[in-house]
């Protein structure tokens, strides 16, 4: 019977550029770990960690200063072609957040999508009484 070594070479990991650096995330949920703090002695020893989420969320559609300043020659924000941009802008922002998988479960999401009327007393972190 052959003894059999584990292989415990490292993996090989393409060098970070700036672009991957502060790209836009390929995910929808970053983890960042920092602060670890030993504490204890010996066996007793054992190390914590500070543990951020944070979700990622599309940017809104950008705003129209330039739109709405007094005297310019068009309709300005009430433009018919700067109204259809804008409802693009929006449609997109929707589907964006309606297909994140962190989101697309809320009850709030759907309502804020399908409910003709806005529950004024809803409160997403209560459980409601019947």
């Amino acid at each position: 019977m052959a003894d059999t070594i584990a292989d415990t070479r490292r993996l090989f990991s393409k060098p970070q550029n700036l672009n991957d650096a502060y790209g836009p995330p390929s995910n929808f949920l970053e983890i960042d770990v920092s602060n670890p703090e030993t504490i204890g002695v010996g066996r007793n020893r054992y190390t914590t960690y500070e543990v951020r989420l944070k979700v990622v969320v599309p940017p809104l559609p950008g705003k129209a200063l330039i739109r709405q300043l007094p005297f310019r020659g068009d309709d300005g924000i009430f433009d018919d072609s700067f109204i259809e941009e804008r409802r693009q802008g929006l449609e997109q922002f929707l589907n964006k957040v309606a297909g994140h998988p962190l989101a697309q479960n809320e009850r709030c999401l759907h309502m804020f999508l399908q409910d003709e009327s806005v529950d004024k007393n809803y409160t997403p972190s209560k459980v409601r009484q019947a």
